[in-house]
């Protein structure tokens, strides 16, 4: 598919599709099964170099993915359940209900996560907040599909339709984006920046404004952790805006005689 958006921004970076299916797309980049890792570094793969990644119920990465990519909901289950995440996405061991089992779970945790258990990635301030935002705020969605597909939109056909449509943007970039869903919007508030992992933010918290009334584009990149595993592709300055499929095709429509053919954003050019 050939983006009006994309043609405007020029874009350094390939905008990614996120589609579901049950049939696996050849070639694909796709994690080893049980393997742990950030998806983001494989999303990095196919926004900087044009690859396709897939994932299913067994190769998601991490917890995180589960809910990022619609396949419900690990925290209860993964890495000794919800006791274990609300004290490590707080304050690590301190904010720990149980201090004696939360050490037993770092002392069994690849060396690699050992010291981001003990001190926790202190994302929310206290464990209740972080059990509420996993538990209550974080939008679960679990289709049916068995995979979950990141290709770069150029490639989309006729016949597939994305779940969801993630730039990534410069600040000058995103001031276009952002300009342009405010163009067409009601209100203010014309974008949302969730607290989360960055592919929750390209993922469910984008499945969940497809069903709003009046759906708001979604900022990401914002999560430190994925930012520590793709900084050698996706430079620093760069964020994620990710839409529903019909809110896109409402932008590129807008985007034919909107914000982009407009004397200022020229001259930016």
């Amino acid at each position: 598919m050939k983006s009006i958006i994309a043609s405007h921004l020029k874009p350094e970076f390939h905008p990614v599709a996120l589609l579901r299916s049950d049939e696996r797309p050849e070639k694909a980049l796709q994690p080893r099964p049980g393997k742990y890792c950030c998806i983001m570094s494989m999303f990095a793969q196919v926004t900087a170099k044009g690859k396709t990644a897939v994932f299913d119920r067994e190769t998601f990465g991490c917890p995180g993915a589960v809910a990022g990519l619609g396949m419900g909901l690990a925290y209860p289950y993964a890495m000794g359940g919800s006791d274990t995440f609300e004290a490590f996405f707080s304050k690590g061991i301190e904010s720990a209900k149980d201090p004696v089992t939360y050490q037993e779970i770092i002392d069994n945790a690849p060396g690699h996560m050992r010291n981001k258990l003990t001190i926790g990635e202190r994302f929310h301030c206290t464990p209740e907040k972080a059990r509420k935002w996993f538990s209550q705020d974080l939008p679960i969605h679990d289709f049916k599909e068995k995979y979950r597909i990141m290709k770069p939109l150029s490639e989309v056909t006729e016949q597939e339709t994305p779940e969801s449509i993630a730039f990534v943007v410069n600040p000058l970039q995103l001031s276009g984006l952002i300009t342009l869903a405010g163009s067409i919007r009601e209100g203010l508030l014309d974008i949302m920046a969730p607290q989360g992992g960055a592919c929750q933010m390209i993922g469910t918290y984008v499945f969940a404004q497809a069903k709003a009334d009046n759906p708001r584009p979604v900022l990401g990149f914002t999560d430190l952790a994925a930012r520590k595993h793709t900084r050698m592709t996706i430079p620093d300055g760069h964020l994620t805006f990710a839409v529903p499929w019909e809110l896109f095709l409402q932008l590129e429509k807008e985007a034919e005689d909107g914000i982009f053919v407009s004397p200022l954003w020229q001259d930016l050019q």
